[in-house]
């Protein structure tokens, strides 16, 4: 019987947290040609040119697009260097790329003050460079991978400033962001589930709860500026969803990559907890699951686990 209350309910949930809200389309995951590339003698010429462009760009919502634009052309250099084994020029192609992002994220704070958004953008950009540095990383002979894994850490960095910054102004809209950015980590970890990656299934868990806890800082963010009730319900109505899915991933992992799952069900149960419980107080709970929609032996496992101060390592 509470399996069938979980389809209906993951139906329900399915449609309200798919349609609800600002629809955010997946970008075009292909970089742009990389053009002229660090390996090249007129490489300083391209850039020279670029920063030529940034210091006479007065709008800085423009500022912030340009900066992005060459992010992305850093992020074709690096890969195509990498093709080459170059690791001298995608150090170099990865040091333009965070100085890139360093511009992107000025122009955001000062475009802000102005009382101009373009967080969000920030945002977006990061996670798809986000990904596409994930994939680099895969692929990269180990000598590369400190200087593409330093460049995924600046990415991730300025996502979680686009994200905060925005929840000053629309704490409603930035959780609504950072959720769907945390489904699309899930729809990857499926991914990897069904294409048995089990390795690449744990760094995608990761990379979900590290969201889950920028979640968290938006929250509190929120909170401090009082619209906190809405931003709980959506946290609510999403942790659900979050929870089937993750369940529906349990199911088909074993060992280390069940165990990464069931870690990351535990924040999201505990953050299922603390929404439910605060909504209840005011009376708002509406569609949202009292209980974790998971499975009892599931839910009961990561409570036990919870309790005793931790989860058991391996598996």
């Amino acid at each position: 019987m509470k399996k069938l209350s979980i389809v209906l309910l993951i139906c329900i949930l399915s449609l309200t947290f798919c349609f609800s809200g600002t629809v955010y389309a997946q970008e075009d995951e292909v970089l742009p040609d990389p053009g002229i590339t660090p390996d090249s003698p007129f490489y300083f010429a391209d850039r020279w040119a670029e920063q030529f462009s940034l210091m006479f760009t007065f709008r800085e919502e423009a500022r912030v697009q340009k900066a992005l634009q060459y992010a992305e052309e850093r992020l074709a250099e690096m890969d195509a260097m990498l093709a080459r084994n170059k690791v001298r020029a995608t150090t170099k192609a990865a040091d333009g790329y965070n100085n890139c992002l360093a511009i992107a994220t000025q122009a955001m704070e000062r475009a802000r003050e102005k009382g101009i958004n373009t967080s969000e953008v920030v945002a977006l950009a990061a996670s798809k460079h986000i990904e596409v540095l994930d994939d680099s990383i895969a692929g990269a002979p180990e000598n590369a991978q400190s200087i593409l894994t330093q460049a995924r850490e600046r990415a991730r960095t300025c996502q979680e400033t686009a994200l905060c910054s925005l929840a000053q102004g629309d704490p409603e809209e930035a959780i609504r962001l950072n959720l769907r950015l945390m489904q699309q980590q899930l729809n990857r970890t499926r991914v990897c589930a069904e294409e048995n990656e089990t390795i690449r299934l744990q760094e995608e868990l990761k990379e979900f709860e590290r969201l889950g806890n920028l979640g968290e800082e938006i929250s509190q963010i929120a909170t401090g500026l009082g619209n906190d009730t809405t931003v709980d319900q959506l946290i609510g109505q999403a942790t659900a969803y979050h929870l089937m899915v993750l369940a529906e991933v349990h199911e088909r992992v074993q060992g280390q990559a069940q165990q990464a799952v069931e870690d990351a069900m535990r924040a999201c149960v505990e953050n299922h907890e603390r929404v439910v419980a605060a909504l209840k107080e005011k009376n708002m709970l509406g569609q949202i699951p009292e209980e974790p929609p998971i499975p009892d032996e599931i839910l009961g496992k990561i409570r036990q686990h919870g309790s005793s101060g931790g989860s058991p390592q391996g598996g």
